[in-house]
């Protein structure tokens, strides 16, 4: 099969027929050795396109189409496209056994050399959930981390912000074109993406999204990453499906461990008991993945600290806190500290961004915004 790259306005002119999805046009390019050719033989009747349900075959619509132009078109509009095999193409996307063929950007060029991780959770995340995925987004960022996730409401928003406010790279996989923003209301979080990091699709520029675009896209940001951290998923969470294509690769999966009683936290939870890595700071990420963050003097990077510089009652009560939002005096009784010295710490914790007071009294875990943990 001749180089994608030389004929990637054939590739993309194939990829554009209807129907004409991953299995296909590689059986297209086996059956014709190469983008062009297989090309020509769709503009001479190979394909049955859609015809039979009363559209429009290939072959009339191959007829109106340059290839050429087309590629000039979408490029002209700020789009970027790479291919399987080309400069710029994730090299682990590459390995699934369905890989896109080409996909689509519009943004900064994807980073080559960083580890990709993948922050995927529920669209309607509690507090907890959003303040965990921004923390661990923007730690894993300051150790330089390509942080993935597909800006969706909830986590992937709170994840792509967390990267983005450290001054990270961060990449969102749509299910839609690049030039289509999906949710709306997430438009500023998209424009800051743009400018910062990357919009990545295997859909051309303006197509919509639609309910079978969203697994073929959990599909790529699994295949993306080298672990999937799952911050927070009811039992029945679409964010498992990106779990599933994970372990189906052979990535690793990891889970924030979240309340017994909150439904959100069920399937997180229930990764952890099936085994999956339990998460409760952006060290335990880095030390998974083998990732060392050092400054160049030899002192730990701030991301290493995190979890080093608390003492062990701001650990317990962190543990403590990690399952579920509590307290005061129901964290004295889950750790044995006693009360007067369990608000104290607490004060302690909350003045130095390790912790939030909410309604009642009761804490949960937060960003470290500011102290000697910033």
């Amino acid at each position: 099969m001749k180089d994608l790259e030389s004929e990637k306005a054939e590739l993309l002119a194939l990829l554009s027929l209807p129907g004409a999805g991953v299995k296909k046009v590689g059986e297209l390019l086996t059956m014709f050795g190469s983008p062009a050719g297989a090309w020509e033989a769709v503009r001479r009747g190979a394909g049955h396109g859609d015809s039979r349900a009363g559209g429009t075959g290939w072959r009339e619509l191959s007829g109106r189409v340059d290839p050429v132009s087309r590629l000039r078109a979408i490029e002209s509009g700020g789009v970027t496209v790479v291919v399987k095999g080309g400069p710029g193409y994730p090299g682990l996307l590459g390995e699934i056994h369905d890989p896109p063929w080409a996909l689509y950007c519009r943004g900064r060029p994807l980073p080559v050399g960083l580890t990709c991780v993948a922050l995927v959770g529920s669209r309607k995340a509690t507090p907890y959930g959003l303040e965990v995925a921004g923390w661990l987004a923007g730690g894993l960022a300051r150790a330089g981390v390509h942080v993935i996730s597909g800006a969706a409401f909830g986590v992937d928003a709170a994840a792509h912000r967390g990267a983005l406010a450290e001054g990270g790279f961060t990449t969102a996989v749509l299910g839609c074109g690049v030039d289509v923003v999906y949710p709306w209301s997430n438009g500023a979080l998209f424009s800051d993406i743009e400018s910062e990091g990357c919009l990545l699709g295997e859909y051309p520029p303006g197509t919509e999204p639609a309910r079978h675009h969203f697994p073929a896209r959990n599909r790529v940001i699994a295949g993306m990453s080298a672990a999937v951290i799952v911050v927070e998923a009811s039992e029945r969470s679409g964010a498992l499906l990106t779990v599933d294509f994970a372990l189906s690769e052979g990535r690793e999966v990891m889970a924030v461990p979240g309340g017994v009683f909150s439904p959100n936290s069920r399937g997180t939870n229930a990764l952890i008991r099936n085994g999956a890595v339990p998460v409760t700071c952006p060290e335990d990420v880095l030390k998974e993945l083998g990732i060392s963050r050092e400054g160049t003097d030899g002192s730990p990077g701030p991301v290493d600290s995190l979890c080093k510089e608390w003492g062990t009652k701001e650990r317990t009560l962190l543990d403590a806190i990690s399952g579920g939002l509590s307290d005061a005096e129901g964290l004295s009784g889950k750790t044995g500290l006693n009360a007067a010295e369990t608000v104290s710490v607490l004060s302690r914790m909350e003045v130095e961004g390790l912790v939030t007071r909410g309604p009642g009294g009761r804490y949960y875990r937060s960003a470290p915004h500011g102290g000697k943990h910033a």
